[in-house]
């Protein structure tokens, strides 16, 4: 029966890790070097994952039997471990161990046709369907083995047990009376006080932000939007025929000069928003901007729809508008899709009870009803806790890869915006880069968020939004300082 790596010499610079069944292997690491020896640890055994030396599915010793065995601090094996888990390389599973989970070799990023660039619809089929040999750091979506986690715990062998009889029955247009219930307990942790009637179950965010944009506005109807803000709306207001007017969007919130004047003189029906972790930024918006932004909107009735897809990321407590308004001029928008994969779509919003009896006419009109399964498997995930231990696994677990592609962009010369939380980082590139970037990189099998995509009007921008869950490879950045150095006279 094959053992367990285990490391020993802990009191020489190179320890030593003895596989089972395998060659005794060496990592090398300095007690005397700046690099903290949990990084160095982390990178020597990254290295031999990817070379294949320590296979798919081979068992990491435990974080205290490591420390105890060469003298290295508890939080140093912590960290390392969590380093690797950041680069996709290693999983830690509930009562049995950390496990290597890549494949034994990458090959080398396989050249991508590239759509236009500057095309939402075409870059979003780039990203959710790039195949395993393309790397997307501009993603907008958690890589797969990231989300296996929120189905532990036994969740699935516990509805399973019910799965015939829930592929018999239809979910009730507005959602089944439970898992409305279990939402609206939730938001009360939010301080967002709504009954049950006031919540209207979705397949997803995309669908709740196409209800809101069917049931409140028509052609040719004025609408605000965040500038950069989320790019796959912009396609969907435009096919409603609405015009776009764009609001800067900053650190502490939307630009509330701009909101203003826009208000003033474009007479605007809707302002679509992302307060918390924003995308692609992962701003949080602060309570002093928030308030102002209500009292503007009530003046000049303007609907707000806040859409909160990223929001369960955010380790703190955040103010949303919908906790401050209460729905009087808020329809607030959530997902669950992005943190328990893409397989489930599944969501919600809140608003006044007007406001929900008539985005239920409307989604009866358009999709009859939901998922009945769906809405299912979500209760037993809330219920039984697992979905909170999920989050506190992705946000540590974003927390680490946030630092580490934070420390290679800035390596590159790439400036860092502020955000400690959520799965992006809003990097502007180095002052001498190429213009052509998201181009060069395509044609080496690097698919790249620039900018431009995420402005209204897709204006210039020296903007990229990294993934930062997607982006701990080491060949994003070898492959973008090679780009940058071709890019130099």
């Amino acid at each position: 029966m094959a053992q367990s790596p285990i490391l020993a010499t802990p009191a020489r610079p190179a320890l030593r890790l003895v596989l089972g069944g395998h060659a005794r292997l060496t990592v090398e690491v300095d007690r005397q070097a700046p690099e903290p020896l949990a990084h160095q640890i982390a990178a020597r055994l990254a290295e031999l994952i990817r070379a294949g030396t320590l296979p798919h599915g081979a068992k990491l010793p435990s974080i205290r039997a490591l420390a105890r065995r060469t003298g290295i601090g508890v939080h140093s094996v912590v960290e390392a471990y969590a380093r690797l888990a950041a680069m996709g390389l290693a999983i830690s599973r509930a009562g049995s161990g950390v496990y290597v989970i890549r494949p034994a070799a990458l090959p080398p990023p396989a050249p991508l046709p590239a759509p236009n660039p500057t095309m939402a619809e075409g870059v979003a089929m780039a990203m959710l369907e790039a195949r395993e040999d393309v790397l997307c750091p501009g993603g907008g979506v958690l890589p797969e083995a990231w989300t296996v986690g929120a189905w532990q715990g036994g969740v699935l062998a516990r509805f399973t047990r019910h799965l015939p009889a829930h592929l018999g029955r239809v979910a009730p247009p507005q959602g089944g009376a439970a898992i409305r219930q279990h939402v609206c307990e939730r938001l009360a942790t939010r301080g967002i006080a709504v009954p049950p009637d006031r919540v209207l179950m979705t397949a997803g965010g995309t669908q709740a932000l196409q209800l809101v944009v069917q049931t409140f506005l028509n052609p040719g109807d004025t609408v605000l939007v965040e500038d950069p803000g989320y790019f796959m709306l912009f396609p969907m207001l435009a096919q409603r025929g609405l015009r776009l007017v764009p609001v800067e969007r900053r650190p502490d919130g939307p630009c509330l000069e701009s909101l203003e004047r826009a208000c003033r003189t474009e007479a605007p029906k809707a302002f679509f928003l992302q307060p918390v972790l924003h995308n692609p930024t992962g701003w949080t918006a602060t309570p002093a901007n928030l308030h102002r932004l209500l009292r503007i909107a009530e003046r000049h009735n303007l609907l707000l729809v806040e859409d909160d897809a990223h929001g369960d990321l955010h380790g703190g407590e955040p103010v949303r508008l919908m906790q401050l308004d209460g729905g009087a001029c808020v329809i607030h928008v959530a997902s669950f899709t992005k943190l328990i994969g893409q397989g489930t779509r599944i969501g919600f919003l809140t608003a006044s009870q007007e406001r929900v009896q008539a985005l239920l006419r409307t989604k009866i009109v358009t999709a009859l009803t939901g998922s009945d399964v769906e809405e299912q498997l979500l209760l037993e995930l809330l219920c039984s806790g697992q979905y909170r231990r999920h989050l506190e696994m992705l946000r540590a677990r974003l927390s680490t890869a946030r630092g580490l592609v934070a420390e290679r962009l800035r390596a590159l010369g790439f400036a860092i915006a502020a955000g400690e939380d959520g799965m992006f980082l809003w990097a502007e590139a180095p002052p001498d880069a190429r213009e052509d970037l998201v181009l060069a990189a395509r044609d080496r099998g690097l698919v790249l968020a620039g900018g431009a995509l995420f402005r209204p009007l897709h204006q210039p921008s020296r903007h990229f939004r990294f993934n930062v869950g997607r982006s701990t490879d080491p060949r994003i950045a070898e492959l973008l300082g090679a780009l940058l150095r071709e890019g130099q006279p």
